[in-house]
């Protein structure tokens, strides 16, 4: 069932982006999910459709259309290879990075465990093993979960991460 290739180099273009990449392996393989939303609620069903601003997710036959802007969270029911959803993360190419380009591919790159805050006060922890401008996977265990970087305030790494070789910018 986890035969398919990974993905390596840069996310980008349509169809290759972290979110496109997990949400067309979880529909295509029909595996149950289960979906937190921003307020608390819990969602569980499977995905059918998506398109970039909604999901369309079936459960006992029925269907519910929801918002992206409104999920945290999307956790599948089983555990997954991180392989298939390994991006890169590196959009800008030469360009100056993001503080947020060079501290999550520094801790990605590190291995490290972190502590993940969620606007909502919900804690997650794992490893962060991709991500890319809209959303971050998370994995422990051998499960993974797309968090969605709207729903997240903070991120902790468990140990030190080193980001002064990545830094191009200013000293201050």
């Amino acid at each position: 069932m986890e035969t398919s290739a990974p993905v390596t180099g840069p996310s980008g273009g349509k169809g290759q982006n972290l979110q496109d990449l997990f949400l067309n392996h979880l529909r295509k393989n029909k595996i149950p999910v289960t979906m937190f939303l921003v307020k608390g609620v819990k969602l569980q069903g499977i995905v059918t459709w998506f398109d970039n601003f909604s999901i369309l997710l079936r459960r006992d036959g029925q269907s519910q259309l929801v918002y992206k802007h409104a999920i945290s969270t999307i956790m599948p029911g089983q555990q997954l290879s991180v392989a298939h959803f390994q991006t890169g993360g590196e959009e800008n190419g030469k360009k100056a990075r993001l503080l947020q380009e060079v501290f999550l591919s520094s801790v990605r790159d590190s291995g490290v465990q972190v502590t993940m805050f969620l606007v909502n006060g919900v804690m997650l922890q794992g490893k962060v093993a991709s991500y890319d401008l809209f959303c971050m996977l998370l994995e422990r265990e051998g499960y993974v979960q797309l968090a969605y970087k709207h729903a997240v305030s903070t991120i902790q790494p468990a140990g030190h991460v080193d980001l002064t070789g990545d830094w191009d910018g200013e000293d201050s």
